[in-house]
């Protein structure tokens, strides 16, 4: 005889707290609300989440959680063996039972407790800077991962996940050579980035008719930098044939990359 589930697996409150903080890719995002659309008992779960969250907020002093985060990073980096992930809700289940005490810790201290000083060399340990592009459609928003397909008219909202950096510059090349600014749109210097844990720029930006591909990048860094640089940087690199322009800029500057190419 099979045996019959009892239901769908139960969601790691680590991964409902991964979704809070927006810290999921965008299709673990459109997987977990899909999820939660038909599930009472995780949705109340995430409520019950974010009231634990201000009791830690209103009890315990910034500096002593963030210094007891450090320690216990430190600690079970030593004795827990990293095991690669298997997917969204396949995450492997002794892996989640190492890891779990010490991320939720993180995830709740790092971007809520932490003051300005402390998120940008605690919250970053682990997280990138990340670009994200999303177009819209009659149903909505869809998210657009590297190398998906797009067309002259698609509306594509920018955004991005500073990771604890402060000052940021996205740029795009399209298939003509032209380098379009959309962060800041003017200025020389990079703009100040957001500390949401994921920020839309206010605008929507109309691809047009520029053949074969538009490749976006997101350069974020800890300290202010010329804006200047790297455009100059995007319109220096060249490409071959549909493959775009590489990844990352040429730039020698302390800076993180994060970019997405658009198959046109």
């Amino acid at each position: 005889m099979t045996p019959r589930s009892n239901g769908p697996t139960r969601v790691p409150d680590l991964i409902a707290e991964r979704y809070r903080l927006g810290e999921m890719t965008p299709d673990d995002r459109v997987a977990f609300e899909r999820r939660l659309q038909g599930d009472d008992e995780l949705r109340q779960r995430l409520q019950a989440l974010e009231a634990s969250d201000e009791e830690i907020r209103r009890r315990y002093p910034p500096a002593v959680l963030a210094a007891d985060v450090r320690r216990r990073l430190e600690t079970r980096a030593q004795a827990t063996p990293r095991t690669a992930g298997v997917g969204f809700f396949g995450l492997r289940w002794r892996t989640m039972a190492a890891l779990a005490g010490v991320l939720v810790v993180v995830v709740l201290a790092g971007p809520r407790l932490l003051g300005p000083g402390d998120e940008s060399t605690d919250r970053v340990k682990g997280l990138e800077p990340t670009l994200l592009l999303y177009r819209k459609t009659p149903a909505g928003s869809e998210a657009l991962q590297g190398g998906a397909a797009a067309r002259a008219g698609d509306l594509i909202r920018i955004g991005y996940r500073a990771a604890g950096h402060r000052w940021g510059v996205i740029v795009s090349v399209d298939g003509r050579g032209v380098v379009t600014r959309h962060l800041p749109r003017e200025g020389t210097q990079a703009a100040r980035l957001s500390t949401e844990s994921e920020a839309l720029l206010d605008f929507a930006y109309e691809l047009d008719d520029a053949p074969r591909w538009e490749r976006f990048y997101f350069v974020a860094g800890s300290e202010p930098f010329d804006a200047a640089a790297v455009v100059d940087a995007a319109r220096s690199v060249t490409a071959s044939g549909a493959a775009g322009p590489p990844p990352t800029l040429p730039l020698r500057l302390p800076v993180k990359q994060s970019s997405l190419l658009l198959i046109k």
